[in-house]
């Protein structure tokens, strides 16, 4: 089993600096929108600061933000901000802090808009806040379904991804989400509906549509493959482990390897299993490296003996780029394996030397 949701959300106030810091970007890299993430943020913050906290914080991908969450958003990110320069850390964190409750489903900060307004005017640090687009999106709440639907005929495309994503949350948005998705299938220009269902599934997770999903991110436009991936691992659906492992063989070594990054962002029960499955199917080293790799990121110390393999195996420039979550094994060997620490971090410390310091056993 992959190290899960809950043991990196209670890792995000560990006293270890880059324990926390690994811990958010493994959650923020998964899409995770578990209530516990924010408060266990601000626990953090509260306790360091949010300089010493998550000094990456301003670079987080996904911050999942609940409604009773959003007074204290504002509070923190008016105090945060206030005084500060554009370039200051703690200043840029209250930007991300308000960007990412900007991107929230409507209804979250449907009441609070005038104060996010205010609090715009306040820094340059909010500038990615679109206060325009956000009022659209909750006046869109207001409207009728079948006043929604008529922009799917004669509307902008903003107006079909705001549309859209109404009808997604009544649970009336099936058939234009298969509608969108059997236009991709046309080697045409897709069409507007086929963007806003595909950003659709990037932003908010869409069961039933994984086989379509895997098929776009196969494709040789980058931003339509990316947007697929990012989709697939918001689902964070078993049926995708099973149709990437039907699947690979016949993939080429772009869609191998996007595949590879899929199953190790979605960390589910079986992802590990399917890594070692893969390893003799991949096209080339750089493939089997890569599945290495993400075996590592996965953390399943509940088949160490296969983890540590792949972490002497993986190639060393490749290694490099899993330093940064190292810092987890040390709690994760306390929990679940701790007669094996000095093992685990004899095998680290001889690959990545002196690039990272962990815990000596102790005895």
């Amino acid at each position: 089993m992959a190290v899960t949701d809950e043991q990196l959300i209670g890792w995000l106030v560990h006293p270890d600096r880059l324990v926390r810091s690994a811990s958010l970007e493994l959650l923020t890299s998964s899409y995770v929108s578990h209530p516990g993430i924010l408060p266990a943020i601000f626990a953090a913050w509260d306790r360091w600061g949010s300089e010493e906290a998550f000094p990456d914080f301003p670079l987080v991908s996904h911050l999942p933000i609940r409604r009773e969450m959003v007074d204290e958003c504002l509070a923190r990110a008016e105090s945060m901000s206030q005084g500060r320069k554009l370039t200051d850390r703690v200043c840029r964190c209250a930007g991300k802090l308000i960007e990412a409750l900007s991107v929230c489903d409507a209804r979250v900060y449907e009441s609070h808009l005038e104060s996010m307004e205010r609090l715009k005017q306040t820094s340059k640090v909010f500038f990615r806040v679109p206060i325009g687009a956000m009022r659209e999106r909750v006046a869109a709440y207001q409207r009728t379904s079948s006043s929604l639907s008529l922009d799917f005929e004669d509307g902008q495309p903003s107006d079909i991804a705001i549309a859209l994503e109404v009808l997604l949350q009544r649970g009336e948005a099936k058939r234009w989400i298969e509608r969108g998705f059997d236009a991709w299938a046309d080697e045409s220009e897709p069409t507007p509906l086929a963007r806003a269902v595909l950003e659709l599934a990037s932003r908010h997770p869409i069961e039933g549509f994984e086989s379509q999903l895997l098929s776009l991110s196969q494709s040789d436009l980058a931003s339509v493959a990316d947007q697929a991936s990012i989709a697939l691992v918001r689902c964070r659906s078993p049926r995708t482990l099973t149709l990437i492992a039907d699947q690979f063989v016949g993939m080429g070594r772009a869609g191998q390897l996007r595949s590879i990054d899929i199953i190790r962002r979605t960390r589910l029960d079986r992802s590990s299993n399917l890594l070692h499955y893969l390893l003799p199917l991949g096209r080339e080293f750089l493939v089997q490296d890569a599945i290495r790799i993400a075996e590592v990121l996965l953390f399943d110390f509940e088949a160490l003996e296969e983890w540590l393999e792949a972490f002497l195996l993986a190639d060393d420039a490749s290694l490099k780029r899993t330093v940064y979550a190292l810092p987890i094994a040390y709690p994760l060997a306390l929990e679940r394996t701790p007669t094996e620490w000095a093992r685990i971090r004899h095998l680290i410390q001889s690959r990545v030397g002196s690039q990272i310091d962990l815990p000596h056993p102790t005895t």
